[in-house]
């Protein structure tokens, strides 16, 4: 049977909890630095995923409204730049 590296890492970080949790909420930052800017990732204080919820504490009001108001809309998008369907709330504080 020949695996190759990245399917391993992948069972690994499914099967893995914790892992997988960190392993994605360092993704998710990432995509939150290149796609969102840093107008946005320097009002954002802590990203944090787990089982399927994204936490976003920010510092702004107008900016957790934003948020809120387009919540399902960043869910695709952070779908889709993960290429996987992982995240399926977004919880705001």
């Amino acid at each position: 049977m020949d695996l190759h590296i990245r399917d391993v890492l992948k069972k690994y970080i499914k099967q893995d909890k914790r892992v997988g949790d960190a392993y994605y909420t360092q993704k998710i930052n990432s995509f939150w630095k290149m796609e969102l800017g840093d107008s946005i990732n320097s009002r954002t204080s802590e990203l944090r995923y787990k089982n399927g919820k994204l936490s976003i504490s920010v510092t702004s009001a107008p900016l957790r409204h934003e948020l809120f108001n387009n919540r399902e809309k960043l869910i695709i998008r952070i779908n889709a730049f993960l290429k996987e369907d992982i995240v399926h709330v977004i919880d705001l504080s």
